[in-house]
């Protein structure tokens, strides 16, 4: 007999359940007190338990300032700002619409704050009845958030811009205009003898000194090869010196600090010699391979389709099983990047990943977080070959001011025109240094024919580029191979007066006095898809009728001629006035077309402005 009061149903399976007789209807369920707990009293006229009524505000449907709002900015952390410490970094905001009288619009973001955990607010310019503008002076290199927010009323009610924050990459000021001369130590003497050389470097126009590693040797003597990370090789110090390598060197880095050169130390991250201090004391610092002689994994490269493998290097072992043995490695391999990252940093320098597509990402991304812990103004040039996605994904992850251009490995014209549109595509979130060799690749003269190509070459990647260039030793003097950076050899010293040196001066001068040369996305190509040809208008960013015309004619056996329709970059009609920059002639052009004849090799840099 069942209980009174209850019924009985079934389930969706079908089995049998009970029920309340008196189910709660749904408007009981939207009462205020449904489901509360009563309490348990002593009669029926208990006092329940009431919750709390929340209190309704007054408040107004909040009018935004325009119901479409364009941007100069990108926004999302992969579509990023670039720009530098010290250079005014501006960003508008225009709406469709007038906005509202007291339309008040301000700018929140990391950028200059107070301390990594809080945000600055700067307020918008309104330049018009729709646009409004922010500028604010970068003080130091980072990744920074920054977002929109405006208010119609006067500041009383303010509505955030309804998109992803956007991002900005802040660079340092060396960067702007970097003009980096390689130096190649195991050619170059004793270090007192590269100090001497410093002058001679600072008048062709550079302001930065790269130099391989001058670690210990390991016996295959490269430079890559380190036997020691912590020593400077012996070999660089003077005949009968017993002093210490780091205090010449610490000498060498006060005299490049009293020139205004900054310095760019090589940093290995990912091998060591083969006979190397760390090798020997603690083996199980390096990946293993059974299928080696002595147990140790070689460094391999991939070239012409296949991979080659460096006898003399050994893998450092980063992803070891012991966390214990992990732990000691990446400390006592940042230790080593911090060493030499300290002497960078005292000349307002940087420092350059070898071979970063090859090391471990996990502590690339820890160790360049503590060297901007302690080096905040640090900059880094990364040897990096990778796809773009990547490539955009690390580049502000990893604080990569600077990737690695490889303009050599274009010698054909057209090829070389598609590669400086790619770098400027990039631009605005990739900056490129593109020399116009490396000490990895051929002499100009291996690589294009003659020496004498020089000269179209350095025009093009400084003046045709995005601001940052440079060359290996023996470029200025037109060395007939490269110079072998493998093995410690009697000093290679320059000629009194280099082939190339007037000509790389001048063009070094031109980069850094002119900013149409040190941005991006300004790159015009007005050659008509010249088979030897290359000819480019760089617009000035301040003057839309003020830039520059340069031309290179890589045929190294006849002259070529060229005319440059100027019209879609300087308008269609009037005259326009020239000066040939790198000779000083001066001319007048009746027309927007602007006709160069090029000799072998010839290069022709002129300021352009309209009559």
């Amino acid at each position: 007999m069942r209980a009174r009061g209850v019924c009985t149903g079934q389930d969706s399976g079908g089995r049998e359940c009970a029920m309340s007789a008196k189910t709660p209807s749904k408007v009981d369920l939207l009462r205020p007190d449904a489901g509360a707990r009563r309490p348990r009293g002593k009669g029926a006229g208990a006092q329940m338990a009431r919750a709390a009524i929340p209190n309704l505000p007054e408040r107004p449907r909040v009018s935004v300032i325009g119901p479409a709002v364009r941007r100069s900015y990108p926004v999302g952390r992969q579509e990023f700002s670039r720009t530098f410490v010290g250079r005014e970094f501006e960003v508008t905001v225009t709406v469709d619409v007038p906005a509202p009288e007291g339309t008040v619009v301000c700018l929140d973001t990391t950028l200059n704050a107070p301390t990594h955990a809080e945000f600055a607010t700067v307020l918008f310019d309104r330049l018009d009845d729709r646009t409004f503008r922010c500028r604010i002076t970068p003080q130091t290199p980072g990744f920074y958030w920054f977002r929109a927010r405006a208010s119609a009323d006067g500041g009383a009610n303010w509505i955030r811009d309804a998109v992803p924050d956007a991002w900005v990459m802040v660079d340092p000021p060396r960067i702007d205009g970097l003009r980096l001369y390689t130096l190649i130590p195991t050619v170059s003497g004793s270090i007192a003898d590269w100090a001497a050389d410093l002058s001679r470097i600072k008048d062709m126009g550079f302001n930065a000194v790269h130099l391989l590693p001058v670690t210990q040797l390991d016996d295959s003597q490269s430079p890559y090869a380190a036997r020691d990370l912590f020593d400077v090789d012996h070999a660089y110090l003077m005949d009968g010196s017993r002093g210490d390598g780091l205090d010449e060197l610490e000498r060498f880095i006060g005299r490049a600090k009293d020139l205004g050169l900054a310095l760019c130390f090589d940093l290995v991250l990912n091998h060591v010699g083969v006979h190397s201090t760390m090798a020997r004391r603690a083996p199980a610092w390096i990946v293993p391979d059974q299928k080696s002689p002595d147990g140790n994994r070689r460094a391999r490269y991939w070239a012409d389709g296949a991979w080659h493998t460096w006898d003399d290097l050994v893998l450092v072992n980063y992803e070891h099983p012991s966390d214990v043995i992990r732990a000691e490695v990446w400390e006592y391999m940042t230790r080593y990047a911090l060493f030499w990252a300290q002497y960078a940093h005292e000349t307002g320098g940087m420092v350059r990943f070898d071979n970063l597509h090859s090391s471990h990402p996990g502590f690339i991304k820890t160790v360049v977080h503590r060297m901007l812990h302690e080096f905040p103004s640090l900059g880094a040039v990364a040897e990096y070959f990778t796809d773009d996605v990547t490539l955009l994904n690390n580049v502000p992850e990893w604080a990569l001011n600077l990737v690695l251009a490889t303009p050599w490995g274009y010698r054909f014209v057209p090829d070389l025109r598609r590669y400086l549109r790619y770098v400027h595509r990039l631009s605005d979130r990739v900056r490129y240094f593109m020399p116009i060799t490396s000490h990895d690749s051929g002499s100009p003269a291996q690589e294009f024919g003659t020496a004498d190509s020089t000269v179209p070459r350095y025009v093009a990647s400084a003046l045709l580029g995005t601001g940052s260039t440079g060359m290996p030793q023996g470029v200025e003097w037109g060395a007939p191979e490269k110079i072998n950076f493998i093995g410690v050899r009697p000093r290679q010293a320059p000629p009194d007066e280099p082939k190339f040196a007037r000509l790389i001066r001048s063009v070094n001068e031109l980069l850094a006095a002119h900013a149409a040369f040190r941005c991006g996305g300004n790159c015009e190509f007005v050659d008509g898809e010249h088979d030897a040809i290359i000819a480019a208008f760089r617009r000035d960013p301040d003057r839309p009728d003020y830039g520059f015309l340069v031309a290179c004619n890589f045929d190294i056996h006849r002259s070529q001629q060229v005319a440059c329709d100027l019209s879609g970059v300087m308008g269609p009609g009037g005259r326009i006035e020239g000066r040939e920059c790198l000779g000083g002639r001066k001319a007048r052009f009746d027309g927007p077309v602007v006709s160069l004849e090029l000799p072998a090799c010839g290069t022709s840099v002129w300021e352009l402005k309209r009559a």
